[in-house]
Order: structure tokens, then C-alpha cells, then sequence
């Protein structure tokens, strides 16, 4: 939506055009409110569980888009987008991890990986922005804003059906249940709930360098610069006309929404690991085209269309690259971890990245004015960097259960605490069929007895 609203003329004049560190402060609103809530919001969800954060989150969500709908000043329109990250952030640490542990193995990939499909909303933001441009008056950048807490209503609403009333006579349902018991019990034997636990035991230390590097990764290798740049992107190519960079930003959105639902159906065919390498390299091949056609465009004083229309390509190409890492990389990290440290697995991940993006949030739009098409470069250098970690560091989790890739990362050192698991689980698990043969040897002898009488 930001996008967007840099390309509204009556949302340029309210707020006095702002640009450079000015822009960079306006884009990192959101992002300072999700680093807010990055030092509380794992706690929270250890406390309170899944669905109370979730809620939490949605009603600041709602309270941000009324305060920035209705914004005077450039103050209130910041504060909004504030409080919309903090909401942001609680959501994104609990959502999660909701999903990971209530789906079935086969399912995982899947449903979590649509989680990542957020490009429903960026796909509503785009097209709302580009139907208020006409109007002339406040509304064209204040509705707009006030439409984003409408996906929070309706999350807040949908939110009194989440999972409470499963089937609890399937027995697959009571295996996985009785499996997650009993490695929570397992886990709390020794304590595994300290900070300190991501560097006690080679397994962690693994855990928590992938989880960091991926964090960073998403931010440092080109995103901001389409996710929150595209109008100076589009300015610096010569395409300066308002309505042709809100149509471009459209339909980037509808781009982004196809290519990200296409690849969340191949995350349990191809597998975490593959399409995370299958992101970098595109991504790379797609910079160094972008960087050079960027570059002899400007050699050529912007009168070079087709190099235009080139760097527009490759701003769309840029999607199928990084739509495989982003519906990829949050169920990877979170079913990395352990179940006692899957909180805050959640929110050092959230943490990273939205400090990378605080970061370049700020040296985006400067880099941009000073060094030009000079700065993908840097992009470009991140990226190598990251082919040569995915290729040589990151284990494939593909069709494993949470237990089974707690395995991949800890071994011998989490052996005997999965012995005692299945140990326990097969307890468990006797238990309840000899339970279900009493109830029903029980229910059979009551209708012998009804019979006779």
C-alpha cells in the first residue's frame, strides 16, 4: 500500500513528499512496532498459547488502520503504522506455530506454506490504492488505510472457530496427539526453556545460525526494494506518469498472489531445501540482468525503451525467485525447532528480519538517490553468498515429523530423549486402545443385558 500511496499526489501534498531518511522513517513504522513486540511476544505465546495472541494482535492490527485512516499529521499516520507492526508481530510469532502443530505431517508444508501467501493482502492494498487515485479529495490515501483493519476484522471473527473440537475418536488424530504429549513431557524433564538452550548443544547453535542467516536473507537480498521502493525504482527508469506505477504496482500484485499459492503447492513435492535453492539462484541470475539493463539505461539517458520495459520484467521475474523463499523458509525454521523453544525460534526469526529491514528501510531510498542502479550490486554480493549456505548447510525436512527432524539436527544427543518418547508414547497409546476395548466390551455387555430383558 506504501507503494502505492508515494504515486497519490493528494497523499504526497498531505504529508510534504517525503523523501530519503524521511521516506526511510515512514517505511520503518511498521517495522519499529514489530521489533517492539519481538521482546515480549514469545512470552506471550508460552503463556497464553496461540489463539489469545493471535487475537491480541488483530484488535492493535484494527486500532492502527483507525488511528492511520484518521491521521492529521504526519505523527498519527507513523503512530498507526506502529501499533499495525506490533499487531503484526504477535501474529506472525503465534500464527505460525498454530498451524505447524495442529496440522497433519502431510499437510504441513502445505498449510503453512499458505500461510505465506500474504500477497492476498498486498493484492487488495494495490488494486484499493489504484481505484482511489481519482478521487480527489483526503479519501484517496484515507480509505485505503482504513480498509486494512477489514482483514482483521475478519481473522478476529473466524478466529472463535480455530481448532477445539477435532475428532478425538480418529486414531490417526489420537496418535499425533499422544506423540506431541509426549515429547512436551519429555522436553520439560530438562528444562529446555532458557535462551540459553540455542547455544548448549551443537543440534541448537545449527538451529539458531539458520534461523539468523534466514532472517537476515529475505531483507538484505532485494525485497524492500520492490516491496517498499517500487515508485523510485519505477522513477529511476524513466516511467514517472502516477497512473502507469500504480497499474505496474496492481498487477505485481496479482503476479506475486499466483506465484506464491503455485509454489506453496510444490513445498511437500520438492521439498523446504530445494526451493529455497531454487529462490537464490533466480533471484541472482534476475539482479545481475536488472543491474544491468539499470545501468545502461541510465548510459543512454532513459531514452532506451526496451531496457525500461526490460527492468519492469525483471521486477516481476524478481517474484519467482523470492516467493519460493518466502512460503518456504517460515514452516522450515519453526519445524526446525524444538516444541519448547518454537516460540522463540519465532520471534528471534521475526526479530532478524525486521532489523534487516529497519536497516534497509533507511538505505534504500538514500542508496537509491546517490549511487543509483549501482546499489543492486550489493544485492547481487548477498545473494552469491547465500547460494553457497543453502547448497552446503541447510538439511532437507521434506515429508519428516517434527520428532523425526528434531533427529537431522540433534542425533546421538537426542537419542535416549527419543527413546523415552516412544517409550511414552506406546504407553500412552496401550492405554488408550485398552481403554477403548473396556468401552466397548462395556457397551456390548449392556446390550446383551437390554436383549435378555
Amino acid at each position: 500500500m506504501l507503494n502505492g500511496m508515494q504515486s497519490l499526489p493528494l497523499w504526497r501534498e498531505a504529508f510534504g513528499d517525503p523523501t530519503g531518511a524521511n521516506l526511510g522513517t515512514l517505511v520503518n513504522a511498521i517495522n519499529i512496532g514489530v521489533l517492539v513486540s519481538a521482546l515480549f511476544s514469545s512470552q506471550v505465546c508460552e503463556i497464553f498459547g496461540r489463539k489469545k495472541p493471535i487475537t491480541l494482535g488483530t484488535f492493535l492490527i484494527i486500532i492502527g488502520s483507525a488511528l492511520q485512516g484518521g491521521a492529521q499529521n504526519l505523527g498519527m499516520f507513523i503512530a498507526g503504522l506502529i501499533i499495525i507492526g506490533l499487531g503484526t508481530g504477535i501474529v506472525a510469532v503465534a500464527a505460525p506455530q498454530l498451524m505447524t502443530e495442529v496440522a497433519y505431517p502431510t499437510h504441513r508444508g502445505k498449510m503453512v506454506s499458505l500461510y505465506m501467501t500474504q500477497w492476498v493482502g498486498y493484492l487488495v492494498a494495490a488494486w484499493k490504492t489504484f481505484g482511489t487515485f481519482k478521487m480527489n479529495s483526503s479519501w484517496s490515501w484515507r480509505l485505503p488505510s482504513l480498509l486494512q483493519g477489514v482483514p482483521a476484522i475478519l481473522q478476529l471473527i473466524l478466529s472463535i472457530w480455530y481448532h477445539s473440537c477435532g475428532d478425538h475418536d480418529s486414531r490417526l488424530v489420537r496418535f499425533e496427539l499422544l506423540e506431541i504429549e509426549a515429547t512436551v513431557e519429555e522436553e520439560k524433564k530438562h528444562k529446555a526453556i532458557q535462551w540459553s538452550e540455542f547455544i548448549r548443544t551443537s543440534g541448537n547453535r545449527k538451529r539458531l545460525w539458520i534461523l539468523i542467516s534466514m532472517g537476515f536473507a529475505a531483507q538484505l537480498s532485494g525485497l524492500g526494494l520492490t516491496g517498499y521502493y517500487l515508485t523510485k525504482i519505477l522513477n529511476s527508469i524513466g516511467v514517472t506518469n502516477a497512473n502507469t506505477q500504480l497499474l505496474i504496482n496492481a498487477i505485481a500484485a496479482v503476479w506475486k498472489l499466483c506465484c506464491s499459492v503455485f509454489f506453496a503447492m510444490l513445498t511437500d513435492r520438492v521439498g523446504r531445501r530445494g526451493l529455497i535453492t531454487f529462490r537464490i539462484t533466480t533471484m541472482l541470475v534476475v539482479f545481475i540482468v536488472w543491474t544491468i539493463c539499470s545501468a545502461l539505461n541510465e548510459e543512454r539517458h532513459f531514452s532506451d525503451r526496451p531496457m525500461a520495459l526490460a527492468v519492469v520484467a525483471m521486477i516481476f521475474l524478481f517474484q519467482v525467485g523470492y516467493q519460493p523463499f518466502a512460503i518456504s523458509t517460515v514452516p522450515y525454521v519453526v519445524e526446525c525447532s524444538l516444541y519448547s523453544l518454537r516460540s522463540k525460534t519465532a520471534m528471534i526469526f521475526q526479530f532478524c528480519g525486521y532489523s534487516a529491514s529497519f536497516f534497509t528501510g533507511y538505505v534504500n531510498p538514500v542508496a537509491l538517490d546517490r549511487v543509483r542502479w549501482r546499489y543492486y550490486i550489493f544485492a547481487c554480493a548477498v545473494l552469491g553468498v547465500e547460494c553457497v549456505f543453502a547448497w552446503w548447510y541447510l538439511p532437507e525436512t521434506k515429508g519428516k515429523g517434527l520428532e523425526e527432524i528434531g533427529q537431522i539436527f540433534d542425533g546421538e544427543e537426542l537419542l535416549t530423549g527419543t527413546q523415552a518418547i516412544t517409550k511414552k508414547r506406546a504407553e500412552k497409546y496401550r492405554a488408550f486402545d485398552e481403554g477403548s476395548i473396556r468401552e466397548r466390551k462395556a457397551l456390548s455387555t449392556s446390550h446383551i443385558k437390554e436383549g435378555e430383558e
